[in-house]
């Protein structure tokens, strides 16, 4: 078994800056938390707000942050939260990684 998630799914709310720039601006989150487990801040940024293809790429993002921290999640999983709670599961994985998406807006 592994470990857990830092912050509870629900727990979105914790930090309500980053639930306002991942409400507003999801690319940016998701970009950065991608950027932090090794992929592409742009192109996974940029898919993680395409209809059509987002549930899955953001599966496999969330896959990688998982594993990197070692916490055991079914790629199902993964993917049920990116289809249907995808702010939630996004602000989940930042504060996994410590991402702070409020940097975009400090000069």
């Amino acid at each position: 078994m592994g470990d857990d998630w830092k912050l509870p799914l629900w727990g979105c709310f914790d930090d309500i800056g980053a639930c306002v720039v991942t409400y507003f601006l999801p690319c940016v989150t998701s970009g950065k938390v991608a950027e932090s487990v090794g992929m592409n801040c742009l192109m996974y940024g940029i898919l993680s707000v395409c209809p059509i293809v987002y549930g899955y790429f953001r599966a496999q993002v969330r896959q990688k942050v998982a594993k990197k921290n070692g916490i055991d999640e079914s790629f199902v999983v993964s993917f049920l939260i990116s289809c249907f709670i995808p702010l939630c599961g996004i602000l989940q994985e930042r504060n996994q990684v410590g991402v702070n998406p409020m940097e975009i807006f400090r000069s």
